[in-house]
């Protein structure tokens, strides 16, 4: 009668291993996951950021490169100038990068034409 009240270990052993597998399964599903949801709000406030200051600094730079201007600028230190003088400032006219280019070009084109 002791025979018929033994366990039968086979499928006990065969269900611990498959639930184990299927725990270790959806624990690594689980983590892959959190780790997506983590990096997708990462990108998400790296879109969403705002630097004021950088931002007004890089639209002055902008409508700075873009327009006309007259601007004062230090001379060319001459050969026998102190080091410790104070340079002479000289007005000179800032053009815009578009116009600079376009004109760069053409004289490009210019000198290339006349070789």
């Amino acid at each position: 009668m002791a025979r018929y009240d033994d366990l039968s270990t086979g499928p006990i052993a065969y269900a611990a291993f498959v639930s184990t597998v299927i725990l270790l399964v959806v624990i690594l599903l689980v983590r892959a996951l959190c780790y997506s949801w983590v990096e997708s709000e990462d990108a998400k406030r790296l879109v969403d950021a705002r630097y004021v200051a950088s931002d007004a600094e890089i639209a002055r730079q902008k409508s700075e490169i873009s327009n006309y201007a007259k601007v004062q600028v230090p001379a060319a230190a001459a050969d026998g100038a102190t080091a410790g003088a104070k340079p002479e400032m000289v007005d000179r006219l800032r053009i815009p990068v578009s116009v600079a280019e376009e004109l760069l070009l053409k004289d490009w084109s210019a000198t290339e034409a006349g070789q």
